[in-house]
């Protein structure tokens, strides 16, 4: 009775176990796939200033139960030497948790191309008792990225749009929308110098690193 009992407890943590794990995975998916502390330099698109960061997702189960997405970006002043991972000084530093994809729903009139993915991220702001910790604004946000795989040069190339913060707790349909229209011109102007964002208020990169294969086995 006593081994079938002890059997029964064990299923029960190994199903808890699992589902856990499970539910991590899925909200991992959900990001951008950078891979776990795995850092991409970035670069800013159709930018008269030129802009360059760092980006990477990073797993801290207490602060959040979802995936975070830092990212670093220069700020559009000029400066003399440019950084990407190995130097932040003149960079903001940005936090997002990767909540949930975002599926169209009847109706909506958005712009979609095969192999696009639209997330809905929260920002993250320093926990004013713990500089150690961050925790979620009210701030959402709609972002929306494809990726492009080269197996001969071993890089993964992702390019995203991310919309201004909104003080809601469900999307605006327009910040979506708004994406949707950057990302889909083929002949998208230059934003003049000491420019950032578009004006929707969007901020728009390109991710460069290496693929997961190349970092399992690098030479």
């Amino acid at each position: 009775m006593e081994s079938i009992t002890a059997f029964y407890i064990l299923l029960a943590v190994t199903s808890s176990w699992a589902a856990v794990n499970y539910d991590a995975d899925v909200k991992l998916s959900v990001c951008p796939p950078l891979g776990l502390g795995v850092n991409f330099e970035v670069t800013t698109i159709q930018t008269r200033s030129r802009m360059y960061g760092c980006a990477n997702l990073e797993k801290d189960t207490v602060v959040s139960t979802t995936p975070l997405l830092n990212l670093w970006l220069e700020r559009p002043v000029e400066i003399s030497v440019h950084g990407h991972c190995n130097d932040k000084t003149n960079m903001d530093h940005f936090i997002f948790e990767c909540l949930s994809k975002y599926e169209h729903r009847e109706g909506e009139k958005i712009v979609g191309k095969k192999g696009w993915n639209y997330i809905k991220l929260a920002d993250r702001k320093p926990n004013l008792n713990n500089k150690n910790e961050t925790i979620r604004s009210l701030f959402y946000r709609c972002a929306v990225y494809d990726v492009h795989d080269s197996s001969v040069e071993g890089i993964k190339i992702i390019r995203m749009a991310i919309s201004e913060g909104r003080t809601q707790d469900k999307l605006d349909i327009s910040q979506c929308e708004s994406l949707s229209k950057t990302m889909g011109q083929d002949r998208l102007p230059f934003l003049p110098e000491g420019t950032r964002r578009w004006p929707n208020g969007s901020i728009y990169i390109y991710m460069l690193g290496r693929s997961y294969f190349n970092q399992a086995n690098p030479k």
